[in-house]
């Protein structure tokens, strides 16, 4: 019994440890304008990622945007609404992947995608809290890539770098064993 107690201890502060770290290294919001590359995508999640990322092409950081992960009940004029620039460049280069429900989805959809358009350079946009996670699956599927990201407040990381509040915490809780799976996964290939 006391080795049991002693283990579930043991994994209890590993894990407590391992979050801190994975906290303290999650990247702060981008404040400043990439270098271009090829494409822009973004791993939807909220409306600021899609605006920041739409503002990106918008600036000519990119030639191509994808939306990936649009729910199916989303329309093209809908996301429109959110466009700010000229009319003609968002219907000629923001491109909408309605397929991916996970993070996973969201890299195999812009695997394709970066393959059909021959690209060797993207901008990841996604939340701060989420941004490791998406650079492993992204990285994953497209080694040959150079993947530069850019990531967007969420909300959920206070002035002090720490979660701002108990919903926080459990979310980045959430997120750090997504992140651990993802990270096991892409060592076990």
């Amino acid at each position: 019994m006391r080795r049991l107690l002693f283990a579930i201890l043991f994994l209890a502060l590993a894990w407590s440890a391992g979050l801190l770290v994975f906290i303290s290294e999650l990247p702060s919001p981008a404040s400043s304008r990439p270098a271009p590359a090829d494409g822009v995508v973004v791993f939807t999640g909220g409306e600021d990622r899609v605006v920041s990322a739409m503002a990106l092409l918008n600036d000519g950081v990119g030639k191509r945007l994808l939306i990936s992960g649009v729910n199916p009940d989303v329309t093209r004029p809908e996301l429109a609404a959110l466009w700010t620039g000229d009319p003609a460049l968002f219907d000629c280069c923001v491109d909408l992947g309605h397929e991916a429900q996970t993070t996973m989805g969201n890299a195999s959809e812009l695997g394709a995608w970066t393959r059909e358009h021959g690209y060797k350079s993207l901008i990841l946009v996604t939340s701060d809290y989420h941004m490791p996670r998406a650079l492993i699956e992204a990285r994953d599927r497209l080694p040959d890539v150079t993947i530069t990201p850019f990531a967007v407040a969420s909300g959920l990381i206070g002035v002090d770098g720490r979660p701002a509040s108990a919903a926080g915490w459990r979310r980045i809780n959430g997120e750090y064993a997504k992140y651990l799976a993802a990270r096991a996964k892409t060592i076990a290939t």
